[in-house]
């Protein structure tokens, strides 16, 4: 039965394509909003493919069609997706989904030849520079054509949630140590060089930054649906006005609240804000065309957004320990819980584990999950992005388990922490292999929280730091090292894997996260949040420093594998564990 819906659901959208004048069909992972976590009854990708992961694209032709995941999700998607409909393109390390989309693309281009290929695509899902990037790389053996709404939305018809309470709630700007005003006075300079009056904003992190509110309308998020329009002295906010609370607008001064089809009339030649910066890569192409609607020039430039955000000052850095020590606890206890309950003889799944972490969560103050728990018992933990935790799957003695989590407290900022464990008591010994797998990981993790660099490294420089210790035996992962962590779980800037040349820079918060992953043996990944400071005594450089200090399992670790350096971190963060 299931197999018939999606069937029927990817015949419905041929029909529609057939209808619309197209050949090929590009669908996007995001939303209007271009998040990353799109609720699964909300995301066109999820409805006509059945995969669930965060990150896959989708190319659909009149007679093939193909969905491009990375690394995270291979095995996931060959157990959600029907072969037998989708070809799945597994995407290595170092290349991108965008390149696989292309690479597919201009298969069909030459199997058309000398036909002109005309692919549909999502405007008000697909950004500026994607769409440029798409554009020159298939080159002028496509015509492009925006479709609004696209066939996916018109097979889809009214099978829509309903909406949801935005939830928005006001900060203490004095607990974040910069106020909207003070932002909003930063961004200025930044506009004027642009030659712009005024910012689109699309990106829902970005709006909450801005306008140091939060929200719970959407999973794994602590933001809320809006479109916003940032200048000098006002921050302009689409949303219907009923949805804000009262003393929300009350204490906002310098935010206005209005109906996201009044944000248009704010732009144009009779208006103050006659030039609007657009980031082509914040902004989509549906956004461009509503601008060049109101008669405003389009101003493309970077969004100073990014770096701003990515920065964290003192106040910042401070609720941001604060509540990676509440999420440390949290997990460390659900941890001991799990050992407990099995060495008693009682029963505990992968999804009760899960349920457990996410009281304790509660328990310690947080508000919400800043992602779906991940809880991976033995062989499941091969699955790097394993976002389902079975309630059939129950833990045994002398297994490891792998739990990936995170959660958001008051303020607002997501956590983000995995821990490998051996399942069992104090006694319980771990194999050699599960030993030498844990230590491998554990000295890359190391690699990276104990790394000083010079002013202006790259992203790219540390993540090969954490990656020499598991080349030296042969091995590797296949994700990034690390990412920003900030209002939303992952951010930009800053960046860790193998194509980033981004500087990592003082104050910015990100993650160290190697790991080895093999299907007959499972999972193992060690994650730590960290920041960059200044390296006390060495002019030009800096070095890491660990924020997050939930206990790393001593069961598995070798001892004999870790030099004098290694041995002597492990015994300094041990000490600030207790």
């Amino acid at each position: 039965m299931a197999d018939d819906i999606m069937k029927n659901r990817l015949e419905a959208v041929r029909r529609q394509m057939h209808r619309m004048g197209v050949d090929v069909m590009v669908v996007r992972s995001t939303d209007r909003f271009l998040n990353e976590y799109v609720p699964t009854d909300e995301s066109a990708r999820v409805w006509i493919t059945g995969f669930t992961g965060s990150m896959g694209e989708v190319l659909i032709t009149h007679d093939a069609a193909f969905l491009a995941v990375d690394g995270r999700y291979w095995i996931q998607a060959d157990q959600e997706v029907d072969t037998s409909l989708w070809s799945i393109i597994k995407v290595q390390m170092g290349s991108g989904l965008d390149q696989a989309i292309t690479d597919a693309l201009l298969k069909e281009v030459e199997a058309a030849k000398p036909k002109k290929l005309r692919v549909g695509f999502e405007p008000e899902r697909m950004t500026l520079s994607t769409l440029q990037r798409l554009e020159a790389a298939v080159g002028p053996g496509c015509t492009w054509k925006p479709l609004f709404p696209s066939p996916v939305e018109q097979a889809r018809g009214a099978d829509r949630p309903a909406p949801r309470d935005p939830g928005i709630r006001a900060l203490d700007q004095a607990r974040v140590g910069a106020s909207v005003q003070d932002k909003l006075q930063a961004l200025a300079p930044k506009l004027a060089a642009a030659g712009a009056d005024a910012l689109l904003v699309q990106r829902l992190d970005d709006i909450a930054y801005l306008s140091n509110l939060r929200g719970t309308e959407l999973p794994y998020q602590a933001t809320f649906k809006s479109i916003a329009l940032a200048t000098p002295e006002t921050l302009f906010v689409g949303i219907d006005p009923a949805k804000v609370p009262g003393a929300v607008r009350k204490c906002r001064d310098d935010v206005l609240f209005v109906p996201e089809a009044e944000l248009w009339t704010l732009m144009g030649k009779k208006s103050k804000r006659k030039a609007i910066a657009l980031d082509v890569a914040e902004n989509t192409e549906q956004a461009r065309l509503q601008v060049e609607a109101t008669g405003a020039e389009v101003v493309l430039t970077t969004s100073p957004l990014g770096p701003m955000k990515a920065t964290k000052n003192a106040a910042e850095l401070k609720v941001m320990q604060d509540a990676f020590r509440r999420a440390d606890l949290a997990v460390n206890e659900a941890i001991q819980w799990a050992n407990k309950e099995v060495v008693a003889g009682h029963k505990v799944s992968e999804r009760s584990f899960a349920d457990h972490l996410a009281e304790r969560f509660s328990a310690h103050g947080a508000v919400g999950l800043s992602f779906s728990t991940i809880a991976a018992a033995g062989k499941n933990g091969a699955i790097i992005h394993y976002s389902d935790p079975n309630p059939r799957r129950f833990l045994k003695a002398g297994e490891l388990m792998l739990v990936d989590s995170g959660a958001y407290f008051e303020e607002g900022y997501a956590t983000d922490l995995t821990r490998t464990f051996l399942v069992g008591g104090p006694k319980q010994a771990a194999t050699e292999e599960q030993k030498r797998i844990y230590t491998l990981v554990l000295k890359a993790a190391m690699a990276g929280m104990r790394a000083t660099f010079p002013v202006g490294t790259p992203g790219a420089a540390l993540d090969a730091l954490v990656r020499a210790p598991l080349w030296a035996e042969g091995l590797d992962y296949n994700h990034g090292t690390g990412h920003g962590v900030g209002v939303n779980v992952h951010e930009f800037p800053p960046r860790v894997n193998p194509g980033s040349r981004t500087p990592l820079e003082v104050g910015q918060v990100f993650s160290i996260e190697p790991g080895l992953y093999m299907p007959k043996f499972g999972g193992v990944r060690i994650e730590n949040l960290v920041t960059v400071e200044p390296l006390p005594g060495v002019q030009g450089f800096l070095r890491v420093k660990p924020l997050t200090f939930c206990p790393l399992d001593k069961r598995l670790i070798d001892t004999k594998r870790l030099d004098a350096g290694e041995k002597a971190w492990l015994a300094a963060y041990a000490k600030a564990v207790a």
